[in-house]
């Protein structure tokens, strides 16, 4: 069963139900129990200790543990009682200083919880949070900018394009005031008396590291260091806006903070804000083979299905098993593809808006939105930053491309226009490789195209979020923002059903959740940490448990007026055990090498051994695939081998020519694959190729 009796007396949420299990058919090899919240999820701590457990988490209810005289209980409009939670999951902030994480105090100042009932029967939780924590800093050491009259707006962004679209109007890649070329734009006054180069424009991106809140030597990787200088070359700590002395760079123009997965965080603002979290722990059951089983089931499908009201935040995590996952990213801009490789340049094929810094009201309270047309660009190749080269102090120079619209090419226009939903499961409905034209659905639906990603993994909101975050996402896609009430397609308070698909995974990587090891033993996670000593029932680094069965946070962070969570269930099917390894058939590539650096127009010489570890005789092929520092995929012809006996070894020869211009590295792998054959940890190998010009 997926919804609880609450949905069931209101037709939206039951039009929903009858949705979702259409689209599911008859097929479902495992539904988990129905998870219904409760005060008693409602995690106090790094712990991983919930109200179940510890009844001074949460004041007053019951009578176990009073409220400050100051703090009482308090009545929700939805007619909820709402008791004070005291938690870790905040901060104490000192302006032009830095934030400090809260500690169990007894203050009960952090947010607040009560049960929902129907019938005497609880059905889910009401959540209100504490208001969010500001400081001041000097700018642009802030994230959010503040005006006189006490109203902020994000200054924040992941992708340097976005910030010098709100800071200038020259373009490190082109699309709306330069040539697509890079030639930059001359703007002027309709009558000519006024008139300015945007070449000379150009951000400040001499950003120096602070230490001790002075400057002290230039920012040129966005690795995070784990320790004092591992990994090698690291410069900064990650910095969750908690320290504006040190694991800071700074510029005239803007300042970098990196995050623990190397994305840098760009800034120009006088502000930071620390959101008061409410967290909450689910634990939903496994099929119980999965967790008496030696076998190593494949997962095929698996969604995590969650009733609440619709939030004001777009930041409410999910985080099955304590994981992030920036590949689910719901539904982006369409585009067609003109040319390829390191040529291609992707063009909207939609006409749109940005919800942008462009945004902006004048004197008599109107808007004028940026209008952009079917051709905008949002992709530009041909301008993208190597992210190997060492550009200089001047102005003039290209910044050091730490983030991913540099290296790729990427325009303010892609992350910034309005045809996109990020809470829809996205589908590609064209065939045409060079056309992607994505279409969107609440639900998962096959029948709309090729399956591209799921939403992202958080509780549905109603604004965009990311580089749009304060916009809500209006009922009719593209329309000129701002939007009129009745234009706005997720109304807050509004019960809602998120499906979210858990086998969404960075292309290229092995998602831990594709197989049933990943979900019921942690050791099989490598993407979270454990904190508890060796022997201790497993707490992340987040203060998630571990356990056997399927783990879940959920954060609700900055909605100060009451939103409600109410239950959650997992839908998963699974075929047999993930094959074991033949016994009688390995082969291993040994050795592979390329040549180490090649002028332009040279040939790349490659040689690989693979050997024959067991008694039976072998045939297979070795594939070389090649990542420029670009991103364009080299795929050589495969080369095959037969006939190979026990503890013989074959050399197999491939050469590539030099010829994509703007490239100045290669990262090659090469695979050795044979019938029979699988025990694939010795099946590959990699090697790096820098191209000189």
């Amino acid at each position: 069963m997926l919804f609880v009796k609450y949905f069931n007396k209101r037709p939206i949420a039951l039009a929903i139900s009858l949705a979702l299990l259409a689209s599911i058919g008859s097929a479902v090899a495992y539904e988990s129990p129905v998870h219904v919240f409760s005060v008693n999820d409602v995690l106090g701590g790094l712990n991983g200790v919930t109200f179940a457990e510890d009844k001074s988490i949460i004041c007053d209810i019951g009578g176990e543990v009073p409220c400050p005289a100051d703090n009482p209980a308090i009545l929700d409009k939805s007619g909820v009682m709402l008791y004070p939670v005291d938690s870790e999951f905040g901060f104490y902030v000192v302006d032009f200083l830095g934030a400090q994480p809260k500690a169990r105090n007894g203050d009960y100042l952090e947010g607040f919880v009560g049960n929902i009932e129907d019938g005497g029967e609880v059905v889910g939780i009401q959540v209100a949070n504490a208001a969010t924590e500001k400081y001041k800093v000097k700018p642009p050491l802030g994230t959010w900018c503040q005006g006189l009259g006490g109203t902020s707006v994000k200054c924040e962004t992941e992708h340097y394009t976005v910030m010098e679209h709100a800071l200038s109007c020259y373009e490190t890649i082109p699309y709306f005031f330069a040539s697509p070329d890079g030639t930059q734009a001359t703007i002027s006054t309709p009558d000519g008396s006024l008139s300015f180069d945007c070449a000379g424009a150009p951000l400040d991106d001499n950003v120096q590291i602070l230490v001790g809140g002075q400057p002290d030597h230039r920012l040129t990787t966005a690795v995070p260091c784990e320790t004092e200088g591992n990994p090698a070359g690291c410069q900064m700590f990650p910095n969750d806006k908690t320290n504006m002395l040190d694991n800071i760079a700074l510029s005239s123009d803007y300042s970098v903070q990196l995050k623990d997965d190397g994305k840098p965080l760009y800034g120009w603002g006088g502000i930071h804000k620390r959101p008061n979290d409410i967290r909450m722990y689910a634990q939903l059951a496994l099929p119980e083979e999965w967790k008496t089983s030696t076998e190593n089931f494949v997962v095929t499908r698996a969604e995590l299905v969650v009733n609440h009201w619709i939030t004001n935040n777009p930041n409410d995590q999910l985080r099955p098993e304590d994981l992030e996952n920036e590949a689910a990213t719901g539904r982006k801009p369409s585009y067609r593809i003109e040319g390829d490789g390191d040529t291609a340049v992707w063009k909207s094929t939609v006409p749109c808006y940005e919800g942008d810094s462009d945004l902006i009201d004048t004197e008599d309270g109107a808007f004028d939105p940026s209008f952009i047309g079917a051709g905008t660009i949002l992709k530009n190749t041909p301008q993208a930053l190597d992210p190997l080269a060492t550009p200089g102090e001047d102005r003039a120079e290209h910044p050091y491309a730490f983030s991913s619209d540099l290296v790729g090419g990427y325009s303010n226009a892609y992350y910034t226009t309005i045809n996109r939903d990020p809470f829809e499961w996205s589908y590609d409905a064209n065939p045409d490789p060079a056309i992607q034209d994505f279409v969107g659905s609440a639900l998962p639906n096959a029948s709309l195209g090729e399956l591209v990603s799921g939403p992202r993994w958080r509780l549905k909101p109603n604004k965009f979020g990311q580089d749009l975050p304060g916009l809500e996402i209006p009922l009719i896609e593209c329309s000129a923002p701002p939007f009129a009430k009745e234009n706005i397609k997720y109304e807050v308070g509004t019960p809602t059903t998120t499906v979210i698909n858990l086998l969404d995974w960075a292309e290229g990587e092995t998602s831990p959740l594709s197989s049933s090891k990943g979900w019921v033993d942690v050791t099989a996670n490598e993407y979270v940490t454990i904190v508890t000593e060796e022997g201790e029932a497993p707490v992340t680094s987040n203060g998630l448990p571990m356990t056997s069965d399927f783990d879940l946070a959920v954060y609700i962070k900055g909605d100060s007026k009451s939103t409600a969570l109410y239950n959650a269930q997992l839908i998963i099917e699974y075929e047999g055990e993930v094959p074991v390894v033949n016994t009688d058939v390995d082969v291993a590539l040994t050795a592979f090498a390329a040549s180490a650096a090649v002028s332009f127009n040279q040939t790349v010489a490659m040689v690989v051994d693979v050997s024959n570890l067991k008694p039976s005789s072998v045939s297979g092929e070795v594939t070389i695939t090649g990542v420029t520092n670009q991103g364009v995929i080299i795929d050589l012809p495969p080369m095959p081998f037969s006939d190979l006996a026990e503890g013989d070894t074959v050399s197999l020869n491939a050469s590539w020519t030099a010829n994509i211009i703007r490239t100045s590295a290669v990262s090659w792998t090469a695979t050795v694959t044979a019938e029979g054959d699988l025990n694939s940890d010795n099946d590959t190998a990699t090697a790096t190729t820098k191209i000189r010009r």
